[in-house]
């Protein structure tokens, strides 16, 4: 979709859209789509350690979030 944003589709066929924001000036796309994928991995990850802190507001550091996706080092 490039310019247009990202598009989710859920398990029903349900579709979202996420917009771009807007580019000025000259750009190079490469790596573009790493950090849109390493960036939707690091929100899932965060998301699955915040759901588990019932009753409480959640936070998850950045060694919660390390240890949950790379184990512990």
């Amino acid at each position: 979709m490039a310019r247009e944003g990202v598009l989710g589709a859920d398990e029903t066929g349900v579709t979202a859209q996420v917009p771009t924001f807007a580019i000025r000036g000259p750009i190079d796309i490469v790596g573009a789509g790493d950090s849109v994928s390493a960036n939707l991995a690091m929100a899932l990850a965060t998301a699955s350690i915040v759901i588990h802190q019932v009753g409480t507001t959640g936070t998850a550091t950045r060694a919660d979030i390390g240890a949950l996706m790379f184990g512990a080092r």
